[in-house]
Parts: structure tokens; sequence; C-alpha cells
């Protein structure tokens, strides 16, 4: 399933109001946010990249029930989100919450009600084998799509929506990565949260027994293709912790390590550059994601952050082609003039900030401008300097 649209306020009609949307048509607001396959978010410091990406986690960690309205980081929020799913309908979901209570639910797929519930938690909820809708109350601070999800027989069309929050990976690029985190025991049987980004050495050792050579050699294929050589990816104590191994015994930490092509000795996690480690990370977690069919779409924040200009290239082109071949969605942001230079335009959403409103700008609302830029013979980075993707040649005289 992917995400098509969204709208979204926080805090309605008061002084912290927040909106999300599409760009303004006719001078008309509230339009929809709308995404593609692959969706590369750019914009000046504070207009929503982030934001935006916390948006959808935070609407994902509610549909898997991986957080609870009580935990979430503001305690009011208005969503309505299309989706897609691979029969080709149209989903539509609404949920409006106030102080952690919800205030309506409803759920829409292809024109039909298949949910709908208000702020008393009393609803109407439909039941597949019986072909008619059924009358609902749960309490006010539950969300019923994840509540009721689960039975194929009475209500399989609220899988989607949990299959989709579950499986909705998110990484924060410029922080650790995982790289500030050890094992003391590693178990490949043993589960763990694939949206935890900071799980890089249980995804090897996972990966690493499910599918073998085939998971090591991707790793080693990606990091050669964003100009990283290595010959070996393992895990294994942490080579200041030998020295000291009467004090840790059979528990010493250990992390990942890899044997860079020009290099005698290996590379432990402690000694990998913070940039290396965090591809690393990622192409580890990414890959065993894929391999085992466990994600519906990867959210990545500051992508590149501590890497060159060429690696970071390289790496959003690795990401570009792995989404590709594989129907998996993909958002990123990025602040880096020198990646926006090659990034495609038809990925490119634009965010800009207008009072109360983060409004977005991108191919699918705005085509006629975004295909009008390729005749200034300017660089993409002035596509978006100049405000062009406002309204085009009216604006750049």
């Amino acid at each position: 399933m992917k995400l098509e649209a969204i709208k979204y306020s926080r805090f309605a009609d008061e002084p912290d109001e927040w909106r999300m949307e599409g760009k303004p048509i006719e001078n008309e607001y509230g339009q929809w946010c709308t995404f593609g396959d692959i969706n590369l978010m750019v914009g000046k410091n504070a207009t929503g990249k982030t934001k935006t990406l916390e948006v959808v986690r935070d609407l994902a960690d509610l549909l898997a029930g991986d957080d609870e309205l009580s935990e979430m980081r503001y305690p009011t929020g208005d969503y309505q989100v299309q989706f897609s799913n691979s029969q080709h309908s149209t989903i539509l979901y609404t949920l409006q919450f106030r102080e952690t209570n919800v205030f309506s639910e409803s759920l829409l797929i292809d024109g039909k009600v298949l949910l709908k519930r208000g702020e008393n938690g009393i609803g109407e909820l439909y039941h597949k084998a019986m072909e008619q809708e059924v009358k609902f109350q749960v309490p006010n601070d539950q969300i019923v799509a994840f509540l009721r999800r689960g039975d194929n027989v009475q209500h399989p069309f609220l899988d989607d929506l949990y299959q989709w929050g579950k499986s909705l990976n998110y990484y924060q690029f410029g922080g650790y990565l995982g790289k500030n985190q050890l094992a003391r025991i590693i178990n490949p049987k043993e589960d763990f949260n694939l949206k935890n980004s900071s799980m890089a050495i249980p995804a090897f050792e996972k990966g690493k027994a499910e599918f073998g050579e085939r998971f090591l050699d991707m790793i080693k294929e990606d990091m050669k293709t964003i100009d990283y050589e290595i010959e070996e990816v393992g895990t294994g104590p942490l080579k200041a912790m030998v020295r000291r191994i009467t004090a840790f015994g059979k528990e010493m930490p250990m992390g990942l390590s890899v044997k860079e092509h020009d290099l005698n000795g290996r590379t432990d996690q402690a000694e990998l550059s913070q940039g290396m480690f965090r591809a690393l990370s990622l192409i580890i977690q990414l890959n065993y994601s894929l391999l085992a069919k466990a994600t519906s779409g990867i959210l990545i924040d500051d992508i590149g952050e501590g890497l060159d200009y060429e690696r970071s290239k390289r790496l959003i082109d690795l990401l570009i082609r792995k989404a590709e071949e594989s129907s998996v969605q993909i958002f990123m942001t990025t602040k880096d003039r020198f990646v926006m230079n090659k990034i495609p335009l038809a990925y490119w959403s634009v965010i800009t900030r207008e009072k109360q409103r983060s409004l977005f700008y991108n191919y699918r609302n705005a085509k006629d401008v975004f295909d009008e830029f390729q005749y200034t013979g300017l660089n993409n980075f002035d596509f978006f300097a100049s405000e062009f993707y406002r309204s085009g040649f009216q604006t750049t005289d």
C-alpha cells in the first residue's frame, strides 16, 4: 500500500495551529499534499521537511499500535489520508483527536464507507461476512483501525492500514543510526523492531542467517556503489575491548566491522567514520527489510548528511534504484544544494512556509511550471532559490 496524499493540521483554530497542504489553487487553500513513489523534499530551514516525516511516522505508529494517542508528541491532530493498494483501490482514512481522545475516525474504500465513529466511541464498522454495518463502542482513546484489525473474516480491509504502519521505516541519517550501540549477545533467531533504526547489528546477523551470501554480497556491492570498497563485513569484539576481555568475559560487546580493500586489518564500528557507518547501517537495514519483504515505505531525514557530495549523490541514486526495483515508496529530505542539482525535479517536493502552513509544490500539482524550467538553462538549485516553482516565468523577470 502506498501513501498518495495527505492533509494534516494540529491545534486547529488555535494560535499554535500548523497545517500541511498542497499548493493553493486559484488562491484556495486546503489542497491535498500529494506524493509519488520517490519523493525528495527540499526547502529552507523551518519550512517543514522534518515535520512532514514526523507526521507520516506518527500516523504509521498509531495504525501499527506502536504508539498510543497519549504518547503522541502533540495532543491534538487532524489527519486526512489517501492510500492506494495493490488492487488499485482508493482508500481514504481520516482521524481527528483532541487531548488524546478520538473526536472522529472514518475509512472509505472506493467511496464505500466501511468505518465511521464519533467522539463518544460509538460507531459502525462493516462486517464482510455479514455484508452489513455492525455497531460498536470503544474507549475514546483507542484507534478502531488498529483495535479491530487482524480479522480477515470480519474486517480484512483494516489489515492494509496495519501492515502499512508496521512496515514504514524511519531513518534519521544525521543521527547515529546505531553507531553508539553495541550488542552483548547476538541471536539471529530473535525478532526485533525494524522501525528502530539503531538495529544495524541484529539486522546484519538476521540477514546473514536467513539469506546468507546473497545478503552479504548485496551489502558489499551497495557500499562499492557509493565508493566504499569493502571485501568483508561482519561482527566481532571491538579492538579496544579485546585488551580488556577479562573484564567482560563471554559477554564482551560486539560491533560491526569491515575489511576495506586498501587496508590490511579490519576496521571496527568504533573506528569507522560517522558518514561511512551511517551508509553501512542504512544499507544493512534496508537490504534486510527488502529481502524479508518487511517494508512498505522508507523515510530518511537529512539524506547524505556527513557524506561528501559525490557519495551523497551515489547513495540517493542507489536508494532510488532500489525503490524502483521493489515498488517501495521512499521519502527523503535534504538541504544540500549539490545533491539538489543532481536529483531530477520530477522527484522534488518544494516546501514553503506561509504563516501557519507548509505548502508543497511538486510535479503533480505544478507540472507546467516544472516543465517550463528546463528552458531556463539554470541548475536545479536555482529552481528552488529563485522560487521559480511558485509561478514559473511570471516571477523570474
